[in-house]
């Protein structure tokens, strides 16, 4: 015996919950906060026009906020250090430049938003995020199913 019915995708709690719904419209969303770079700039409106977005909830939006400004700064730094990657130690040895540490400590940031953000194919994967863009529909398999196939050694038992 299967058990009782599921409940309304409205009355779900818990971690067996499936419908996530959805919070925004896909044609809108918000604009980037002020004074990002452009790369920064360019992550926002990628995340924002891609479906994982759709997820997101109202309570979401300080996480969306923390991680774009993060890699806002992740960017700025990465710069700076790159115009002068060596520089001169207190002794004077050379050694490298310390903005990468702090690039690298934002980056770990970065990458931890990105995991409950779902930005990032394992992510989605790992979110249980299901996309059938790739998918063939119902009508594309039954026209490939009527079209028949001639190297089906079954084709002759139908005429």
């Amino acid at each position: 015996m299967p058990g009782p019915p599921p409940k309304p995708a409205n009355d779900r709690q818990g971690r067996h919950r499936t419908d996530l719904g959805v919070v925004r419209s896909a044609d809108t969303h918000p604009s980037a906060p002020a004074k990002l770079c452009a790369p920064a700039v360019e992550a926002w409106d990628a995340y924002w026009t891609d479906v994982i977005a759709g997820v997101v909830r109202p309570g979401d939006a300080p996480l969306v906020d923390r991680w774009v400004r993060n890699l806002d700064r992740y960017h700025r730094i990465m710069r700076l250090a790159d115009k002068e990657p060596v520089v001169e130690g207190s002794t004077g040895q050379q050694k490298p430049n310390g903005l990468y540490d702090l690039a690298f400590k934002i980056e770990a940031s970065i990458k931890a938003d990105e995991a409950q953000l779902g930005i990032g194919p394992l992510n989605r994967l790992r979110l249980g995020v299901k996309f059938a863009e790739g998918a063939k529909s119902l009508s594309d398999l039954t026209v490939d199913e009527t079209e028949g196939d001639d190297d089906d050694p079954r084709a002759f038992l139908v005429g």
